[in-house]
Parts: C-alpha cells; sequence; structure tokens
C-alpha cells in the first residue's frame, strides 16, 4: 500500500503523488507544485524585503524632513533674535537721546541763571539753596535715571526668550503738581520739584493740587533732606481740611524717622525693620487707595512695603497730596503719576 497522499495543489485529489510535506504550513505537494511553493515563499520573502526597505527610506525621509524643519526653526529663530535686537537697540537708542535731550535742557537753563547771578551779582541765600537743590536733582537724573533700564525676558517664550526696554523711572507727570503757602518754599519743573530755601529751618508745608476720590493711584516720589538729624513726611490729608489751621489738619503717612502720621497708628513696641530712618534719599511709590480707604508706600531702594487703614470718618474723601519739610535743602519732586485702577459702573 503506497504511503504517499495527494497533493493539497493538484486538481486530481484523488491521486497519491504527494513527495514533500513543508515544514511551515504542513501541506503535501508533488513535485510541481513543490517548486511553485518554494516560489511563491521567495515572493513573499521579495514582498517582505521591498516593504523593509520602503520603510527604512521612508523613515530616512521622515528624519530627514525633522532635521529640515529644525533647521528652518534655526533660521527663523536667528532672524527673530536679530530683528529683536536691533529694535531694542533701536528703542534703547531713542530712550538715551531723550534722556540726553532732557538733561542738557534743564543743564543750560540753569547754566543761564548761574551766568546772570554772576555778571549781575543779583542772588541771595535762597537762590543759592535752589541752586544747590537743583544740581543734587540733576545728580539724580544721571546717575539714577539714565542707567535705570533694564531688559526684561519674556519667560512665557520657552525656547527664545523676547526682550524689551523697561524703564523704570519715568520723567513724565500725569496731572499731579505741588503748591503752598510757604515763602520758604520755591518751585521748579513745572511745579514738579518743591524746595525748601528760607534762611532758616522752619516747618513748611506743600499741597498736591489733584484731588483723589475713587480708584487706585501709583504716585512716584524723589524724596531728598540736607541731613538725617531733622524730619520730614509725605502723607494724605482730606480736600475739606484744605482751608483749615495746619495744627487742625489730620493726615495719613510716614515721617523720614520711620513715625507713622497719625500717632495712634504706630507703637514703639512694634517690631519692624528700619526702612527711613537714618536716610537722606528715598525713591518711593506711593500707592493712594480710595477705593479700600488705605494708603502703602514702597521704597524702591530696600524693597519694603508700608501700610495703613485710613479712617473716613476721621479723614473723608477726596484726598489730596501733603508734605511736610523742616530743614533748608529739604526737596520734594514728583516722578509720575498713574491711575492704576477706576470703579467700573
Amino acid at each position: 500500500m503506497s504511503s504517499k497522499r495527494p497533493c493539497v495543489a493538484c486538481e486530481n485529489k484523488d491521486t497519491n503523488n504527494g513527495i514533500f510535506k513543508c515544514e511551515g504550513c504542513l501541506q503535501i505537494f508533488c513535485l510541481k507544485h513543490t517548486n511553485e511553493h518554494r516560489y511563491f515563499l521567495d515572493y513573499q520573502l521579495d514582498d517582505i524585503i521591498l516593504e523593509h526597505k520602503t520603510l527604512f527610506n521612508e523613515n530616512q525621509q521622515q528624519s530627514s524632513l525633522l532635521f529640515d524643519q529644525i533647521n528652518q526653526w534655526e533660521k527663523d529663530s536667528i532672524l527673530k533674535i536679530k530683528q529683536t535686537a536691533q529694535n531694542t537697540r533701536k528703542e534703547l537708542q531713542e530712550l538715551f537721546e531723550s534722556q540726553k535731550q532732557y538733561t542738557k535742557e534743564n543743564f543750560s537753563d540753569l547754566a543761564k541763571q548761574l551766568e546772570n547771578a554772576r555778571e549781575n551779582h543779583e542772588y541771595i541765600e535762597n537762590d543759592l539753596s535752589r541752586w544747590k537743590i537743583l544740581l543734587e536733582q540733576f545728580k539724580y537724573d544721571l546717575t539714577i535715571l539714565s542707567p535705570s533700564v533694564v531688559l526684561n525676558q519674556d519667560q512665557d517664550e520657552t525656547l527664545i526668550k523676547n526682550i524689551s526696554i523697561s524703564k523704570i523711572n519715568e520723567q513724565t507727570i500725569l496731572n499731579e503738581t505741588l503748591v503752598s503757602d510757604s515763602n520758604h518754599i520755591q518751585f521748579d519743573d513745572n511745579h514738579h520739584i518743591a524746595m525748601h530755601c528760607g534762611p532758616y529751618r522752619t516747618p513748611a508745608y506743600i499741597n498736591g493740587t489733584q484731588e483723589y476720590s475713587s480708584g487706585q493711584y501709583k504716585i512716584r516720589l524723589f524724596i531728598s533732606k540736607k541731613t538725617s538729624e531733622f524730619i520730614l513726611s509725605f502723607n494724605i490729608m482730606s480736600k475739606l481740611m484744605e482751608n483749615s489751621a495746619e495744627s487742625e489738619i489730620l493726615t495719613y503717612g510716614w515721617q523720614s524717622d520711620d513715625f507713622i502720621i497719625p500717632s495712634q497708628y504706630y507703637s514703639p513696641n512694634e517690631q519692624f525693620s528700619p526702612d527711613l530712618k537714618g536716610k537722606t534719599k528715598f525713591h518711593i511709590e506711593f500707592l493712594i487707595d480710595c477705593d479700600n480707604t488705605k494708603i502703602s508706600y514702597f521704597n524702591e531702594k530696600t524693597k519694603r512695603t508700608r501700610v495703613i487703614n485710613v479712617d473716613i470718618e476721621k479723614c473723608p474723601l477726596p484726598w489730596k497730596l501733603y508734605f511736610y519739610l523742616y530743614d533748608v535743602g529739604d526737596s520734594v519732586r514728583l516722578l509720575s503719576s498713574t491711575q492704576i485702577k477706576t470703579i467700573s459702573n
């Protein structure tokens, strides 16, 4: 009896002509279909090899595309950096030119005053005091205002950080000016600088002209003292008390010895670091918050903040700026005035 089995590919299944068993598919083939089966397997292998090569080439192309994207990103980033740097340099140059012109004009004006005084011998002690204070203000402009430009990096950018010019000190005054009834106070810079130029030390009071009844306002001040021996103060007062005697006016604010006005807000045992005491130059951000009936200041040099809640019954709105100077040579300068918040209707 024959041990052969029929070929699975032959049409005549009754013929026992199978001579080869494929160990892969476990099927029986005749000689003819054995060769065809091998050719078919070779064809499948070629297909796999071709697909492998195709996938490899596609992967290479994809890798090349990614490198192209990186190269393009690099070019775009460099272009962006160059453009941003160019714009920032231009802005910085314009800023320095503006400050240079501002300083030049003020120096020229003071030079004329000094030259006329020397030629005509028409000056007194008050004039000398005023010129000394103005020179101090120019020194402030040159040493403080001019370098007060920083480059801010935009932290929202993860790879390419944008930079921009930040002008820490603005010289533009918005609306607010200073006035006084005292003969010892003289003004300069369109009533943005108030100077104690009296022949002797005596109390002198200065008011702001603007009224603050709602919203929040940030007022930048440069306060200069001749010495640290005597006090001065920066405060707010109620507009309703404007015509009262000085002894009757209730103010809220701070003295240069860190004393808080009014005195009930100050405790001799209160533990906090000295901020103003012993200093002669103060760079102050004075915040008037009418909405929450409080005032505060931020010392730009020490980075400290002080806050006072205002009793609205004792010091009703609207409020005005109020300064006290005592020593000859003391001065207050308004650097900027900005409304930062208003009440929405």
